[in-house]
């Protein structure tokens, strides 16, 4: 995700009525690492790893090669 602000990202933790605050709290909970870096322009990068293995690639009702 990009964006052209130039603040920091930060977990937030919204209120059940909030409209906003939710992406870094799933991205948190569900990615193995995330973080921010700079880009070409004004802004910023956000990004996110997820860990897979072999079992996670293979193709739903297709077995493993």
């Amino acid at each position: 995700m990009h964006d052209a602000s130039d603040s920091a990202p930060r977990v937030c933790a919204p209120t059940r009525n909030d409209d906003h605050g939710r992406g870094l709290l799933v991205v948190a909970a569900l990615a193995d690492g995330w973080g921010v870096s700079g880009r070409t322009g004004p802004g910023k990068v956000v990004w996110a790893e997820f860990k897979v293995n072999a079992t996670t690639l293979t193709a739903p009702n297709r077995p493993p090669a």
